[in-house]
């Protein structure tokens, strides 16, 4: 009886198409995003880009699950009524409850990041998220890198250290103050990613939607608290009278526009940081993050350099981004193969294919042991 495939495993198996949405779609949001930084249509202290990252990731899974449930009941005549999961509990929903508060902190800390020392600096520094991810991999997760991952992230930090040397080296003071700002927003991403994986990983593991969703209502009620707090008080100073002048001047059209692909590109990049996380980590989303952020730094250079100084791209920005990109190659290709090499060594081990072995081994053995008999008897039958 032939024996039925292994199904493949999900660990490092397809971390192309998500990596690839998450850098497409990542890369527009975050230049979206500094456009509308740059155009100013609301105060700073208002903070409308965490409002409006939480609400878009809010909507895009409503409106993706909606979307599902609708195509399933129309290939179907009758759609099967999904099956209710036993609800977390103990660490795995404590797990669930902490991953808005790294989010959003690593979130706000980022953005205040940006003001302080521009976007550059914070995609720069942003690679920090390598090393503090990797070792809360090995700390919290015990995970195990192969030499080929560890080779790969020695090149990142090999970008890494060329841009840093070069910030170090400039004649400008060194903004202490935005560099403890970057490395705590990449402790709470680190710790965002970490403990995404930890619950993928889970006997009864939530969904992706579910997890964005814990997140982005959990931040837009608490932005949702913020604003009223600080910002609706001062809602024609901050809000009415800049919005309106900045409209007037950058369009109607060309504002909605931008606000609503801004918004997309923003649930397309959560769907792909599920799909990284699921196929290879946290430590690939860490890797897939300094690698988006070495694109932005190339893109930013053609679009914001004339207004922003900040954002023009040297040589050793050039040479770092390079270095970064293909180090989060490499690492995405020795995940993959790392995964497959695991894969292969558990269909040896597994009780099946043990049995399988042992089986034909002892057809064989009786083969051999059934011959001379065999040959006896038809010796005898001839006389």
């Amino acid at each position: 009886m032939p024996r039925k495939p292994a199904k493949p495993s999900m660990e490092g198996d397809g971390l192309l198409p998500p990596l690839l949405q998450f850098l497409a779609a990542g890369a527009y949001y975050f230049l979206s995003a500094q456009t509308i930084i740059n155009r100013g249509f609301v105060h700073p202290d208002v903070r409308q880009m965490v409002g409006l990252m939480c609400l878009s990731d809010s909507s895009f899974c409503v409106l993706s699950g909606a979307w599902s449930r609708r195509c399933t009941s129309r290939g179907t005549k009758r759609a099967k009524t999904p099956e209710r999961r036993p609800k977390l509990a103990g660490l795995p929903r404590l797990a669930l409850y902490a991953l808005p508060v790294f989010d959003l902190f690593g979130l706000v800390v980022a953005f205040e990041a940006i003001r302080v020392a521009g976007s550059g600096f914070h995609q720069t520094v942003g690679g920090a998220s390598i090393p503090i991810g990797t070792a809360l991999n090995v700390l919290l997760l015990r995970t195990r890198f192969s030499y080929a991952q560890l080779s790969a992230i020695g090149v990142v930090m090999l970008g890494l250290a060329v841009k840093a040397r070069a910030l170090l080296s400039d004649a400008a003071d060194f903004p202490a103050e935005a560099f403890l700002l970057v490395v705590a927003s990449c402790f709470g991403y680190a710790m965002r990613g970490v403990t995404m994986e930890y619950l993928s990983k889970t006997a009864n593991p939530p969904s992706g939607d579910r997890m964005t969703l814990q997140m982005s209502v959990s931040g837009l009620i608490a932005w949702s608290l913020y604003f009223c707090v600080f910002a609706l008080p001062n809602y024609d100073a901050w809000v009415r009278a800049p919005f309106a002048e900045a409209t007037r001047a950058f369009g109607v059209a060309p504002t909605a526009l931008l606000y609503a692909t801004h918004a997309v590109s923003r649930g397309l990049t959560s769907k792909g940081i599920m799909g990284i996380v699921r196929r290879g980590g946290s430590t690939a989303l860490s890797l897939a993050q300094v690698t988006r952020a070495s694109v932005i730094v190339v893109l930013s250079h053609f679009l914001f350099c004339a207004s922003d100084a900040r954002q023009c791209l040297d040589r050793a920005g050039a040479s770092s981004a390079a270095l970064v990109v293909a180090g989060g190659a490499l690492f995405a290709v020795a995940k993959n193969r790392a995964g497959a090499t695991r894969a292969a060594t558990r269909e040896r081990r597994s009780p099946r294919s043990v049995a399988a072995k042992a089986t034909a081994v002892d057809v064989d053995e009786t083969k051999r042991r059934a011959t001379p008999r065999a040959t006896r008897r038809h010796a005898a039958a001839k006389k």
